[in-house]
């Protein structure tokens, strides 16, 4: 698996589980995984990803999920 590969899954798995946990509004998970997909490079898929994080910092629940988003992968890394 290339970074790209394993930095898309990863950014999915955060979006699943932030609609999982309804942050998101009708419609917006889609677009979210759109922008996941369309991204061709690394940096592409990096400023989506920050993009996510700065769009959805100051909603409710989002802390909880990204640090358990965040403690999982520390998990499957060590």
């Amino acid at each position: 698996m290339t970074l790209i590969e394993a930095y898309r899954e990863d950014l999915r798995e955060l979006v699943a589980r932030l609609d999982e946990n309804g942050v998101f509004a009708p419609g917006e998970r889609e677009a979210w995984d759109e922008g996941i997909d369309e991204a061709d490079e690394m940096n592409e898929l990096m400023m989506t990803g920050e993009s996510l994080h700065e769009a959805m910092a100051d909603r409710e629940g989002v802390d909880e999920v990204v640090g358990e988003h965040a403690e999982n992968q520390t998990q499957a890394f060590v």
